[in-house]
């Protein structure tokens, strides 16, 4: 419903301008063939600019454009390019803060690598480990199985 009565307002106020487009034409048409008396001069000349001053109102509102419309385009306008820049400030606060745990991490990476290549970890081989004794009396004899191993393959 509001968009029939929108359709109607826009097309009474395209007509109100054509017909003021006219009457101000016709205006300046006539005064263009009738002299202007001296004692009224100056207030024809206000009232002329005053008309032509708002004929480009008036065009715009016939060419469909209505300023209140474009005005609120602009403060939409405004408006979307405000949160855009606050957008940009908040990815460029984010970056930095990437930036900056990316390179807390490398050092922290740096200091741990010097500080392990500074410890030396002796290399240890089966003969230098001392078993318990207990653990030591359930494994297998190595040497005599060695030997049992060579007698029976031949």
């Amino acid at each position: 419903m509001s968009s029939i009565d929108d359709d109607k307002r826009t097309l009474r106020g395209w007509w109100f301008s054509v017909i003021f487009m006219g009457l101000v034409v016709g205006l300046i048409v006539f005064l263009a063939y009738v002299d202007i008396v001296k004692e009224n001069r100056d207030i024809l000349i206000g009232i002329i600019g005053m008309l032509t001053g708002s004929i480009s109102s008036m065009l715009a509102v016939a060419s469909g454009r209505d300023p209140a419309e474009v005005e609120q385009l602009k403060d939409d306008l405004a408006t979307k390019e405000a949160d855009r820049q606050a957008l940009i400030a908040r990815l460029r606060d984010a970056h930095i803060n990437s930036q900056l745990k990316s390179d807390m991490l490398m050092e922290l990476q740096t200091a741990m690598i010097n500080q392990l290549a500074e410890l030396r970890v002796a290399n240890r081989r089966e003969a230098d480990v001392n078993l318990n004794q207990h653990v030591a009396e359930w494994l297998p004899d190595t040497e005599q199985e060695s030997t049992e191993q060579k007698s029976s393959d031949t």
